[in-house]
């Protein structure tokens, strides 16, 4: 697998410090490597674990690893998770069986959690991506239709780089200066190249499509016009579709979290009141009640707001919550 690094400055990927590639890396340095050294082992590992299909999602997630990094490190992890577990139940066993069992099956769905994360892990992180290039979309190509009515398409790409400020899409234009300045393609290869490892089919369908006009001598800024207005229409429309989701929103928020608190502390006060006049509650139940409002007060109200605060926040399209690279 090839490992993208522009010429002047790092790549800013979430590979750079992440912790499963680390380690990884270190498992595949230290065990992996010797294990695909026997060639029995290798000749299993080619016919039973390899799957191929990895090696394009784990350049899609831009995790700095090849597919048999990757696998031995899976593999090794539920192997070693597997030899403790037995090992701790076999321990337990002479103590207290009961003890044993617990962990055994305790151990069984641990493995089987551990196995579930690490196989969808690269899938998940393409996917975050792509939705992330997907987003950032709609502030790249009003930079590139300016730059388009004065430069062709080449200077374009060469340039991008310095006025984008999300991490993601950055990624993908620093794979393109890759292939361009050190191996040495043309402009036109370097493109297609380097969206064959895009987690965005929008964008490497953009790129495509104007590596096509270029080629073909086409008006690459009227192309571009019409995308940024068939953007802004979607923009539009995902806005309305956001306002109604917010007075959705409000509408619960009124009834659930301020009309129903304060009709439930005037209930509990007038029952009380009913109460105490009636001569009818014990020493404890009303302290009881007392406790109960306090917590709902103090504790699940203030989770409940915190809640709502955060199903607004991430009920808002992904385009408007995209954070910028600090220190471009």
């Amino acid at each position: 697998m090839e490992i993208f690094k522009p010429a002047n400055k790092k790549i800013s990927g979430p590979s750079s410090e992440n912790p499963v590639t680390f380690y990884c890396h270190f498992v595949y340095k230290f065990l992996g490597r010797r294990l695909l050294l026997m060639p029995n082992f290798k000749e299993f590992f080619d016919k039973s674990i390899y799957n191929e299909r990895y090696e394009s999602i784990l350049k899609k997630a831009n995790l700095k690893l090849l597919p048999e990094e990757y696998f031995i490190s899976v593999q090794i992890t539920l192997l070693g998770t597997l030899i403790l577990m037995g090992i701790l139940s076999l321990i337990l066993f002479y103590i207290n069986p009961i003890f044993s069992v617990f962990v055994f099956y305790g151990g069984t769905v641990m493995i089987s959690v551990i196995g579930i994360f690490m196989y969808n892990y690269p899938i998940v992180v393409a996917q975050k991506r792509g939705k992330e290039i997907d987003a950032a979309i709609p502030y790249l190509l009003p930079y590139m239709k300016i730059l388009s009515k004065e430069i062709n398409f080449s200077k374009i790409v060469e340039i991008i780089d310095d006025f984008l400020i999300y991490k993601e899409i950055k990624v993908e234009f620093e794979k393109i200066k890759y292939y361009l300045d050190f191996l040495g393609y043309d402009i036109q290869s370097s493109v297609r190249e380097a969206m064959l490892s895009c987690p965005s089919r929008r964008l490497a369908d953009m790129m495509n499509d104007l590596v096509t006009i270029s080629n073909s001598g086409g008006d690459i800024y009227a192309h571009l016009e019409r995308k940024v207005e068939n953007m802004n229409q979607e923009i539009d429309a995902l806005e309305k579709k956001n306002i109604d989701t917010l007075l959705i929103l409000s509408q619960v928020y009124v009834v659930l979290l301020l009309i129903a608190p304060l009709f439930f502390t005037v209930m509990s006060a007038i029952l009380n009141l009913i109460n105490f006049s009636a001569e009818t509650t014990t020493s404890s139940s009303s302290p009881l009640q007392t406790v109960m409002l306090i917590l709902i007060l103090l504790i699940v109200l203030p989770f409940l707001y915190l809640g709502f605060m955060m199903l607004v926040y991430y009920s808002k399209p992904l385009y408007s919550r995209l954070k910028p690279i600090k220190n471009v």
